[in-house]
């Protein structure tokens, strides 16, 4: 077992925004949590990550209980794709140097990357697609060319942990679709576990099989996503 969540409440600024939510993800599956905005998707990846402290409730990764003396040993196991990657783009930072950042969560702050993490650096990229803009300033990609360096720079960690929240949903409907197909490659390659959040049903990769349903931050549905958009006729609860 990858991910157990028991029964997991969140408060944040008074108000509930997860509610007594539980569910288990076996190794090697492709989830996609779905939901509207609100619904508590965000969340419950913070929650994972250790970023947002649960009410109550408990989150076990890797069979361990999350604690805060073993959140950060337990998130260098996790690589992490946001929607967005925050930068300045007057800054000369290099898609290599992004990449690297993997390495340097992996290996620990203050710790020098040896040619061992270089040369996975060059493996993430090839894997992404992106090796030919290593030296490229990340201010010049295109908004699919950046969410590949996010991909790759998660890659980079070796995570045994995907997570992915809305990772695509800023992008062109032909940027997205690369970006989705990368992502079914990867999972097929490499069969490390995913989990990923959206909000839109058209953007999950054909091998996700199950669908976890947020709504009013409680979950609604946890099975096949086929058998859900069956019922549904795919649309948002």
């Amino acid at each position: 077992m990858i991910l157990n969540i028991s029964n997991l409440t969140v408060h944040l600024q008074g108000r509930c925004i997860l509610y007594n939510v539980s569910l288990d993800i076996d190794r090697g599956e492709f989830v996609a949590v779905l939901g509207d905005n609100g619904a508590g998707k965000t969340t419950l990846l913070r929650s994972i990550l250790g970023l947002t402290p649960k009410t109550s409730g408990i989150i076990c990764l890797f069979g361990q209980q999350t604690s805060w003396q073993n959140r950060s040993a337990l998130r260098q196991r996790i690589g992490y794709v946001p929607q967005v990657l925050p930068f300045d783009e007057t800054m000369p930072v290099s898609v290599r140097d992004v990449i690297a950042i993997g390495r340097c969560a992996k290996a620990g702050l203050g710790r020098w990357l040896g040619t061992k993490d270089w040369e996975l650096v060059e493996q993430a990229a090839d894997a992404a697609g992106v090796r030919q803009f290593l030296n490229r300033p990340i201010g010049h990609l295109s908004g699919g060319e950046r969410q590949k360096v996010q991909i790759a720079r998660a890659l980079c960690q070796q995570p045994e942990l995907l997570l992915l929240d809305e990772f695509s949903s800023h992008l062109s409907s032909t940027a997205q679709q690369d970006c989705l197909q990368l992502l079914e490659r990867l999972h097929l390659q490499n069969r490390f576990t995913i989990l990923m959040v959206t909000h839109n049903v058209s953007a999950i990769p054909v091998n996700c099989r199950r669908a976890i349903i947020l709504a009013g931050g409680q979950k609604q549905f946890d099975g096949a996503l086929k058998e859900w958009q069956s019922v549904s006729k795919g649309n948002m609860p």
